[in-house]
């Protein structure tokens, strides 16, 4: 029987007790991967989730952490360091914090800042901590994007902003850890049926749109994200880095969204 294509690596999912975060979570189990399942409130969500995956036969621990926050990093990686050996082979970058949601010209400073400023930090520190961890073996970071990074989406503009800086920063992180074996990429997402999704006033509009006029006739799933997510995190992957792989089953290829 053929090894699976992720097993013996370790991998950290922030934002991973619901939706998106979740499904890849869960992929990763899948596919071999010991999982560190990271959270902010949904203890009970997260608790099943690990049980979940070690039904898989993998290792799952849950830590419950602000990721953008410095105690929370720190969290995370003291239970890397006494669940998992101090061993990290892969990031995926899903957590966002949002203080604001709404069209730029209602927006105030606090909420903005927070939402742009803390995310894009987050990023940053986790996969600048992160890198320590996976030198000596093939490293892999992965942050979740949306296309908000570059389209007008209603009442999206602070998220859109984050999302665009943590691409960009997904562009420099891949030029100066290249020469230490990690890759870092991003995935763009095109609209997906997640609880969170719900929340937007125009969820009704963006399904009926998805529904109607995307190539795929459908919204995504969580499901669909993860598997880009997966394929970004194994070997397979080695050399593409700095990019941004847009999955919305063609969505972005037609003018009207």
């Amino acid at each position: 029987m053929s090894q699976k294509p992720l097993a013996e690596r370790v991998a950290l999912v922030t934002g991973a007790a619901r939706g998106i975060g979740r499904a890849i979570a869960r992929r990763l189990a899948q596919e071999g991967a010991a999982v560190l399942i990271n959270y902010a409130t949904s203890q009970d969500a997260a608790a099943a989730l690990a049980e979940e995956l070690r039904g898989l036969g993998v290792r799952a621990e849950t830590v419950a952490a602000d990721a953008a926050s410095p105690a929370g990093v720190t969290a995370m990686l003291k239970t890397i360091e006494n669940g998992f050996g101090n061993r990290l082979d892969i990031y995926v970058n899903n957590a966002i914090d949002v203080a604001a949601s709404g069209p730029a010209l209602k927006m105030r400073a606090a909420g903005w800042e927070h939402t742009v400023d803390t995310n894009s930090t987050a990023f940053l520190t986790l996969a600048q901590r992160a890198a320590k961890l996976m030198q000596g073996r093939p490293g892999r970071i992965v942050t979740v994007s949306s296309l908000g990074s570059i389209y007008y989406l209603p009442n999206y503009a602070p998220i859109g902003v984050a999302k665009a800086a943590a691409e960009a920063l997904t562009r420099y992180l891949a030029v100066e850890m290249g020469p230490l074996g990690i890759t870092v990429n991003a995935v763009s997402a095109g609209p997906v049926e997640t609880d969170a999704l719900h929340l937007y006033p125009n969820y009704e509009q963006m399904k009926e749109t998805a529904a109607a006029i995307s190539p795929a006739r459908r919204m995504g799933t969580p499901e669909d994200v993860a598997a880009v997510v997966a394929f970004l995190c194994s070997d397979a992957s080695a050399w593409i880095t700095g990019q941004t792989i847009i999955a919305d089953g063609g969505l972005s290829l037609l003018s009207v969204r």
